[in-house]
């Protein structure tokens, strides 16, 4: 595949994000707040070392004016701002950050496949190495990013007593599900995207199931 769209688009990166999110709303049950925080700002660590990776290749890659290198410098470096800011524990200045980074990653992909649209090229070997490292961390960053959103969202004493309570049902869907993406993940890619939709309302289920602690 020749673009970060295409990529991400893969039946493959699909089935890393359905686990990444399973994983991370798994791991949001058996941690306290203070620990999902620290963990976070591991993946936030990561994800800003793939980044550098990533600009780095970007930098080396031919067939792309340099202007054009500049303003996705420019992007990379907006990101990594991002990135680098302290914690957010209240709800809402976290929730706000973490839409500043989607924006900031979703522009930062659109600008340079738009640019090797442009230059008529497709990712070559070293750039496709580091946008596959940069996708993966990316996909653990989001996953553990929302399911950190979704527990900040329990405001109430009463929501706390109730997320120790039902976790354990919540733990267990979890668990089936994982264990039967890791079924579709060992099928042939055609035959696993056959039950993208089955995964993708399983994963959405589990979400649901979630946030319905935190009311």
């Amino acid at each position: 595949m020749s673009k970060i769209k295409e990529i991400r688009e893969a039946i493959d990166t699909k089935l890393d994000r359905w686990e990444a999110s399973a994983t991370a709303f798994e791991t949001q049950l058996q941690q306290t707040e203070e620990q999902a925080l620290a963990k976070l700002e591991v993946r936030k660590k990561k994800l800003n070392e793939a980044l550098d990776k990533f600009k780095s290749a970007v930098a080396k890659a031919k067939g792309i004016a340099e202007d054009k290198k500049k303003e996705i410098e420019a992007q990379f470096d907006d990101l990594q701002v991002q990135l680098a800011l302290g914690k957010a524990e209240a709800r809402e200045a976290f929730e706000a950050r973490r839409k500043k980074i989607e924006h900031s990653i979703a522009t930062l992909e659109a600008t340079l496949d738009r640019h090797l649209d442009a230059a008529g090229k497709a990712l070559d070997d070293s750039l496709h190495k580091a946008v596959d490292k940069y996708i993966a961390a990316e996909i653990e960053y989001e996953a553990v990013a929302e399911a950190l959103e979704a527990r900040l969202f329990m405001k109430k004493v009463e929501a706390k007593a109730q997320f120790e309570n039902k976790k354990k049902d919540l733990l267990a869907q979890i668990s089936k599900f994982k264990t039967q993406l890791q079924g579709k993940r060992s099928m042939a890619k055609d035959k696993a995207a056959a039950f993208e939709k089955e995964l993708s309302a399983g994963i959405s289920q589990i979400k649901q199931a979630f946030k319905k602690l935190a009311e």
